[in-house]
Parts: C-alpha cells; sequence; structure tokens
C-alpha cells in the first residue's frame, strides 16, 4: 500500500512526499483491510505532520463499478482480488474506518489505476487519449465516443461530445479466444497461479510474472545439464518466485565478462555462474522480456487504433506509460514504444507520441480525481 501528499504549482513539477505500507497477509475481511488502511493513513498523516483537512483519492487495481459519487464496488467477476472484496464499496468502507479513527482525511475519489494514469496524463499533456499502466499488473485505457458504447447510446450523455475513458482490461485479452498463443512455461505459469485461466495476457507480459517465466526456462536447462555445473547447488531457483523481474535490467549487463550478471547469481542464488552460463541467462531474460514488451506494443498500437476512430481530428495520438517497469526496465519500455509505432503505421494510423510518466503516474491521478468531486 503507498500513500502520498501531493502539492501542485502551475509551471513547477510535482512535490511528492510518500511512503509505502505493508498490509499483512492473513487480512481475511474488507472491513479489516480498511481498518488498517486507515491505521496507516493515520500514521502517514503523523509521520508528515499534516494538519488540515485533506481529500483522499484511492486508487485500486481491480475493476470498479461506479455507484456513488466517490467512486465504486469492486467487480463481482474480478478473479484476481481476494473473495471478500467482490462487490466492496472501497470509499464506504475507508471513509468509515478513518472517521472511526478522527482523522481530518475524507475518500472524495475511488479509481482503477489506469484511469487515475490518464488523469495525471492529462494534467501534464492535455491531448492524451490513452494510457498504459506497467506495474505488477497491466492495463490501458483510452476515451471513446459516448455514441460508440451501447449502454450509453440512449443516455443524455450519447448525444454528447464528451469522451468516455474506457477501462480495457487488458490483462484480460485473450481469455476468450485463440488470439494469444501461451508457450509451455506460459502454461506452467497459468496452471500454478491463483487465478488459472484468466488473464492470459498479463502473465505474458507483467511484472509480477516475468521474473518466474525466466526462472522455470532456467530449471529446464538445468533440468537438460545446459547450465551450471552438476554439483551446483540450486536449491533457490526451485524455489518458485525467487528470480526477481528487477533482476531483469541487471541482466541488461555490457561487459566483457558479464560481471553484474555472474554477481547476481552469486549473491541471489549462490551460484558460481561460468561465462557461458552467464550469456545464457542473460539471453533468457533478453528473450522474455523482449517477447513481452513486443507483445505490448501490439496490444498498444490496437488501442491507438480506436483511439484515433473516436476523434474527430487526424492528429496522432498521446499515450502515457506508467508505472514501475517504466523505472525498472526502460529496454522493455522503449522497445514497447518501437513496436507499438512500427504495428500503427501497418494498421495506416498516424505515428502515435509517446509519453513516460514514471512509477507515480497513477498516484498523482488519484490525487487530481480527488479534487474533481
Amino acid at each position: 500500500m503507498k500513500l502520498a501528499s501531493i502539492k501542485f504549482a502551475p509551471g513547477a513539477p510535482d512535490i511528492i512526499n510518500k511512503q509505502v505500507f505493508h498490509i499483512r497477509d492473513n487480512v481475511d475481511s474488507a472491513a479489516t483491510l480498511c481498518e488498517e488502511a486507515a491505521v496507516h493513513v493515520a500514521q502517514f498523516i503523523n509521520t508528515h505532520e499534516i494538519k488540515e483537512h485533506v481529500p483522499l483519492g484511492v486508487t485500486i487495481d481491480l475493476p470498479l463499478e461506479e455507484k456513488s459519487k466517490c467512486g465504486g464496488r469492486v467487480a463481482e467477476d474480478s478473479r484476481t482480488c481476494a473473495g471478500f472484496l467482490r462487490n466492496v464499496d472501497i470509499a464506504q468502507g475507508v471513509d468509515a474506518a478513518l472517521l472511526r479513527l478522527h482523522l481530518p482525511v475524507r475518500v472524495t475519489a475511488t479509481t482503477n489505476c489506469v484511469i487515475s494514469s490518464m488523469v495525471a496524463a492529462q494534467h501534464h499533456f492535455p491531448s492524451t487519449s490513452a494510457a498504459l499502466i506497467l506495474n505488477h499488473g497491466i492495463n490501458a485505457a483510452y476515451y471513446e465516443a459516448p455514441q460508440k458504447i451501447s449502454k450509453l447510446a440512449n443516455a443524455e450523455l450519447g448525444a454528447s461530445s464528451t469522451r468516455v475513458a474506457i477501462n480495457t482490461e487488458l490483462a484480460r485479452f485473450g481469455e476468450n479466444s485463440s488470439v494469444v498463443q501461451p508457450t509451455m512455461w506460459d502454461h506452467r505459469i497459468d496452471r500454478e497461479s491463483t487465478n488459472t485461466g484468466f488473464h492470459v495476457f498479463e502473465k505474458l507480459v507483467a511484472d509480477k510474472y516475468l521474473g518466474e517465466i525466466v526462472r522455470n526456462l532456467i530449471t529446464d536447462f538445468m533440468d537438460a545439464q545446459l547450465i551450471f555445473a552438476r554439483d551446483t547447488d540450486v536449491t533457490t531457483f526451485s524455489e518458485p518466485y525467487t528470480f526477481f523481474t528487477s533482476y531483469m535490467s541487471i541482466m541488461e549487463d555490457t561487459s566483457s565478462d558479464l560481471h553484474d550478471v555472474g554477481g547476481l547469481l552469486q549473491a541471489g542464488f549462490n551460484v558460481q555462474a561460468s561465462y557461458v552460463d552467464r550469456q545464457i541467462v542473460r539471453a533468457l531474460c533478453h528473450i522474455v522480456s523482449m517477447r513481452a514488451a513486443k507483445l505490448v506494443g501490439a496490444a498498444v498500437a490496437g488501442i491507438v487504433k480506436k483511439a484515433s476512430e473516436a476523434r474527430d481530428d487526424q492528429e496522432p495520438v498521446v499515450v502515457s506509460i506508467s508505472g514501475q517497469l517504466t523505472e525498472m526496465n526502460q529496454p522493455y519500455v522503449e522497445c514497447t514504444i518501437k513496436t507499438a509505432k512500427r504495428v500503427a503505421r501497418t494498421l495506416d494510423l498516424c505515428e502515435p507520441v509517446f509519453n513516460v510518466l514514471g512509477e507515480d503516474g497513477y498516484t498523482v491521478g488519484a490525487a487530481l480525481s480527488s479534487f474533481s468531486k
């Protein structure tokens, strides 16, 4: 859980004070989760000496159904959250917990992370039409004409020129079709996950899974005796999710002896890797990372096409990218942008413009949303 206080000043960078808090693993109800969140808000307020009453914008990486002026409930069909969170009004729960602690904070907005990123992008780049978030998971959004949305076609909004932000739930792409072609390693990741059969696309491209794909490849190479000496202790490699995605940026090592690669394998896994071993691990990381980036780039091109069709002009679609992968793995982001531009050209679209907001894009968006209610 990340909390931040943000000060906005015209023509100046946003001032961000942020702090990360750990939520206990054994939380078993929505009420307990909201109470714990409120306690962390109290700690944050005391640490940063916030005295005045302030609005709180909540952003969450789950699909929401807007049911109140302050946000909405977690969608009933959400497959990636604990069952007790489904159909829960996050704003209502957190606000009640804040009231019980007599804190000078009230929840005024609840948004999905990718919508928050869109809001932040428009704050910095007003012409933004689409947003991509590369975090623990993945998602994208774009602005659509209300006339093209069946739920709004007959409503008052359907006749207006206002554009509507669409949360694409990109992580779920491919669940009901054969468009996505997973490998045997992808199937293994899916089978061993807590939401088998869901978020198929996300498991190919997101931060949460990339390191685990690499670990599975390495263990298969070990079983085939293609990597590491036979007497190497590979106990750590055998434990799921021990090869973190953040390691993959270290694997971009270009030194003559791949010193950083060897150092990581020694420090993180107690493995004395030969030069050939280091080359193999580096290559596996690069292949997994670039495959993911190209898949995401192709998906973004499709979203650019939708955003372009919703516009009345021929101007290029402006796309914002945010999330921790933008700072953790820059080659991934660069390949995503390059692929999206190349695919857009094949679709006869104007080449999209990309702005990278960094890790705090959705945090800034949540703060901006808190003032909009």
